[in-house]
């Protein structure tokens, strides 16, 4: 009986209306773009530029301040009779419910606002949501990031949109005529590196590569100390370690003051406590045929693992290819040695540390690996067409090399992965399947759903 009282209690609470504002000259500020102004006779809503709408004889907050109901006042024409009383019409109200973005395109204060496929900004999306989507909104080709609950999270003064899901995200915006590079973090909006030269590449806010647009010159910020660097820093295969001295690029390696170190190693991934991944060719003597010209050489392609030494610590005659570059647990996706086309089993991907010990080995089945998330992996089935294990090989994987979706009572063939600032998410159909934290430990892993995650909240 409790449970039923509850239910009732939070439906009540979920679909209720609430005034937005009391007392006349009152202002609620809805975004940082729309308010709302308590006139004598009902309200008017106030835009991005101060530009006024008609006055709405009453306003409501509804479904955790993601809609407004407004009703709007309006005279009937003068001519307009009652056909049974012969008298005129009075006044007649107009309803509307709207999502705050559509009401502030609706009255001109954007132009408009875009989400993405499955993040498209429907009844039923908004709802199921277990993290805040993102968008954009714009108004005169200036673009703003936005949240399905109609938050602003950025001013309206970008030059490009928001259009991509990657974390910090590229923008620019002219200030005093001249144009700001910007990287936004795409979960708080806030700007995370804003520089008036070129941004070359980004790796966290103590370490990232620009490009003076002056000198043309390449500058590094490495662990909050800058220096310039040559040109083929533009290069770099990731970032070492902070236990690492060497940087790596296509071609080479550099030590920490950007001097090139002479090698005959080729590097395929950064250095990670002092270990990096490296491929090595071996070329035949050089041979001639009769009339003095050179012959085809065989050449030997293995890859390696060497120290800061440039010693071999482990030959790896597996590997075919390297797919990624360390990550924070010095874990790396490599793909199997391919020998034969008639046994595609071999043409597989795995996982090794930087010692070149295993974390997830490769399968009877061929599958892809990719890291969604730092020591979190999506394991795929890749054969072509799909045979019937297909649903048993799509799994997730921790950087321990634990199968993390064990840990469900039902098993769902696709997984939407969605994070916030605290947390990562496993969703399906609009409900959690798994929580996770920043270290990919379970926080929990049933089925929750969220249509009713928390009270919500109105305006008062």
């Amino acid at each position: 009986m409790k449970k039923v009282v509850l239910l009732i209690l939070l439906m009540k609470s979920f679909w209720g209306f609430s005034q937005v504002s009391q007392k006349t000259g009152d202002i609620q500020v809805i975004n940082i773009y729309l308010s709302i102004l308590k006139t004598e006779n009902g309200y008017i809503f106030i835009g991005p530029e101060r530009q006024r709408s008609q006055e709405y004889k009453s306003m409501y907050i509804t479904n955790h301040n993601l809609s407004i109901h407004t009703v709007l006042e309006k005279e009937t024409d003068k001519n307009q009779v009652d056909l049974k009383t012969q008298k005129k019409y009075g006044k007649y109200q107009v309803h509307g419910e709207y999502h705050i973005l559509e009401l502030m395109k609706e009255l001109h204060f954007i132009d408009d606002y875009y989400f993405e496929g499955s993040n498209e900004l429907t009844t039923e999306n908004i709802r199921s949501g277990l993290t805040q989507e993102y968008g954009f909104a714009w108004r005169n080709d200036k673009y703003a990031l936005i949240n399905n609950h109609g938050k602003f999270l950025t001013e309206l003064k970008y030059t490009n949109d928001f259009n991509y899901r990657e974390n910090p995200h590229l923008n620019y915006y002219f200030q005093n005529k001249k144009l700001i590079s910007v990287l936004i973090d795409e979960v708080s909006g806030k700007e995370v590196l804003a520089t008036k030269d070129s941004i070359v590449e980004y790796w966290n806010p103590s370490n990232y590569l620009v490009k003076d647009t002056k000198s043309q010159k390449y500058i590094l910020t490495y662990n909050g100390k800058t220096q310039p660097v040559p040109k083929d820093f533009k290069r770099l295969i990731g970032l070492p370690s902070s236990e690492s001295l060497f940087f790596t690029y296509n071609n080479g390696f550099f030590d920490k003051k950007g001097k090139k170190i002479e090698s005959n190693f080729i590097p395929k991934s950064n250095f990670y406590k002092g270990h990096c991944m490296v491929l090595e060719i071996i070329k035949e003597e050089q041979k001639y045929n009769y009339y003095g010209e050179p012959m085809p050489r065989h050449e030997t392609r293995t890859y390696k693992i060497i120290n800061e030494k440039f010693e071999t610590v482990k030959t790896l005659p597996d590997i075919q290819d390297i797919v990624s570059n360390f990550n924070k647990y010095g874990q790396i996706i490599v793909n199997r040695r391919y020998e034969s086309w008639r046994d595609p089993s071999i043409d597989n991907q795995f996982i090794i540390d930087y010692n070149g010990d295993i974390v997830l080995p490769s399968t009877k089945i061929r599958i892809e690996i990719y890291e969604i998330s730092e020591g979190l992996y999506l394991v795929e089935d890749a054969t072509y067409p799909p045979i019937k294990e297909r649903a048993m090989r799509y799994n997730y994987f921790n950087q321990k090399g634990e199968n993390i979706t064990k840990a469900l009572t039902q098993r769902v063939n696709y997984f939407e992965f969605k994070e916030n600032a605290v947390e990562k998410y496993l969703v399906a159909y609009g409900t959690i399947y798994m929580t996770l934290d920043k270290e990919n430990n379970i926080i929990s892993s049933y089925p929750k759903s969220y249509f009713f995650d928390s009270e919500p909240k109105f305006f008062e």
